[in-house]
């Protein structure tokens, strides 16, 4: 296999996705800068485990599914010694010439110690989707994230390795989805380590064939409330409370500070925050330009903690609507016009919840309510 002088080892994860492990392991099996396929069948029930037998020349680790993370960390485990390793996730099929092109970047770009592709550019349509990848990665094609490891599809350093691992601890120990990548990203931002991503490429991405599955054997989807994805979440917040996420896909323009009395009053005043700056972002032209926005809570008061933190937890992977005190998940139609987040702040004060760029209202939830959603009450809203 590898013919660069560099030990390069591919570790790819996977959940019922025979179909894309195949044209995973065929590309890589041609790719001459690849020493090493590992494969984790994290629990798969699809026939993956019965075609793994059959394969000569792969590393195969058959487990059962304990979470993303658990499984990646076997498969890190498994790879003993390396230079660089290539991490996929079991729906996603790399680009023909990807590994070069990666390494080409981490070894002109120092500062780098991890290269990752944008999710949120992957394409979803088989037909559609890039098989190779045509052009070398320019500096200016990247962009540094603090708050994904984008170990869906990343190249990285050994250094990324020594002595970390994703958390096996708590609920990361269970089946489920979720967040596996933002707690390494809060690792490896304690460690020092870089994370730099593409934007320009657009590899196949299956939609998470994982969920079905998982809602047939919980009862839950894996985004909703009471699944493994919300007790991760609350976890990685209690153990990395210094790296609170904020906007994950923009900087805000807007940081709207409600500032907290009861928490009717207050629960209501956000609610109205959100809908206004969502129909801002909805009213034409939306489709032509992006406003991020914050929506902080400031101050304290009995249950407000309570009635709170279960709400800004669910805010990292999109827009939350509150309607009568229920959560309404993001589906298509919000997710492609997705705004900005819900934060809690310390009683001291608000300014660490923004941008130096925004622009920072403050509202009185005493008297943004009495007085209705008049412009004096609202300054944002012109």
């Amino acid at each position: 296999m590898a013919t660069s002088g560099r030990i390069v080892k591919a570790i790819i994860t996977s959940l019922d996705n025979l179909p894309i492990l195949k044209e995973q392991v065929r590309i890589l099996r041609d790719d001459p800068f690849i020493s090493e396929i590992i494969i984790v069948s994290n629990g798969s029930k699809d026939g993956t485990n019965e075609w793994l037998e059959k394969q000569d020349g792969l590393t195969t680790i058959l487990r059962e599914n304990r979470g993303a993370g658990p499984g990646r960390n076997a498969g890190i485990d498994a790879a003993g010694e390396f230079d660089y390793a290539l991490f996929l996730d079991g729906g996603i099929r790399p680009l023909i010439g990807g590994t070069e092109k990666m390494l080409g970047y981490l070894e002109e770009t120092q500062e780098a110690d991890v290269l990752g592709l944008e999710i949120a550019h992957m394409e979803t349509d088989y037909d559609k989707a890039w098989r190779r990848w045509p052009d070398p990665i320019l500096f200016q094609h990247t962009y540094q994230n603090t708050c994904l490891s984008h170990t869906a599809y990343c190249m990285t350093r050994a250094i990324c390795w020594d002595g970390l691992r994703f958390s096996e601890e708590g609920p990361f120990g269970e089946p489920g989805w979720g967040v596996d990548d933002d707690e390494m990203a809060c690792q490896w931002l304690n460690a020092g380590i870089i994370v730099h991503v593409v934007t320009n490429v657009h590899p196949y991405r299956r939609a998470s064939g994982s969920f079905r599955r998982l809602y047939q054997e919980t009862g839950i989807w894996p985004n909703q409330y009471g699944s493994v994805y919300e007790k991760r979440v609350v976890w990685m917040q209690h153990h990395w409370p210094q790296y609170g996420k904020g906007t994950m896909w923009g900087e805000p323009d807007i940081v709207i500070v409600v500032k907290v009395t009861d928490v009717e009053t207050t629960a209501k005043t956000i609610k109205a925050a959100h809908e206004h700056m969502r129909q801002r972002r909805q009213d034409p032209p939306w489709e032509k330009f992006w406003l991020p926005y914050h929506v902080v809570a400031w101050g304290d008061c009995d249950g407000w903690r309570e009635w709170a933190e279960p709400r800004y937890l669910r805010q990292h992977h999109g827009n939350v609507i509150i309607q009568n005190d229920h959560i309404i998940r993001r589906n298509k139609s919000n997710e492609e016009t997705w705004t900005g987040d819900f934060i809690i702040c310390a009683e001291a004060g608000y300014t660490n919840a923004a941008w130096p760029e925004a622009g920072v209202f403050v509202i009185d939830t005493e008297k943004a309510l009495n007085g209705v959603m008049s412009e004096s009450r609202w300054p944002f809203l012109g």
